[in-house]
């Protein structure tokens, strides 16, 4: 297998990979959005092993730019792309601007939902200082001294019940 086959290789699986990886995010937004705890922990388990392979590919694809004298980044791949045949180089270039551009989706997606996460974290953190009595965002009221401050304490609502 030439150097252009095994980096073609690579790249095809890692797109494949990359797929997937998209697939699990956005089952993961949904499980999110509809507070599906269960689905959402197989969905973080189902995104460990892509990850993991992820990596792995990217490596497989450093080695095969340093086996014949490329650097093992963007720009080591763009040269060694643009030593390739037309047929071959356009194969490639379409395959990177592909994985690029599903990379770029699944950053996307995974931003989203850590911010779902972020909020319900904020919403919860809230709920959990109400039931202590200790309403943190309150910043309007005076200490039993007359100072002002925003660590009031009263009777926690779990406490009343």
């Amino acid at each position: 297998m030439t150097p252009c086959q095994q980096l073609l290789s690579v790249l095809q699986t890692e797109h494949k990979t990359v797929k997937s990886l998209l697939t699990v995010l956005n089952e993961e937004r949904e499980a999110l959005v509809q507070s599906n705890v269960e689905l959402m922990e197989q969905r973080t388990a189902d995104k460990q092993p892509l990850i993991i392979q992820l990596e792995q590919l990217s490596r497989q694809r450093e080695a095969v730019l340093q086996s014949v004298g490329f650097p093992n980044d963007k720009s080591g791949l763009q040269a060694f792309i643009d030593n390739q045949p037309p047929t071959e180089a356009t194969k490639l270039t379409q395959l990177t601007a592909a994985i690029k551009q599903v990379a770029a989706a699944c950053q996307e997606h995974n931003q989203i939902n850590g911010g779902i996460v972020n909020v319900n974290r904020q919403y919860l953190h809230r709920a959990m200082s109400i039931l202590r009595g200790r309403d943190e965002l309150d910043v309007t009221a005076y200490g039993p001294g007359g100072e002002y401050t925003n660590q009031i304490v009263r009777q926690p609502l779990i406490g009343r019940v």
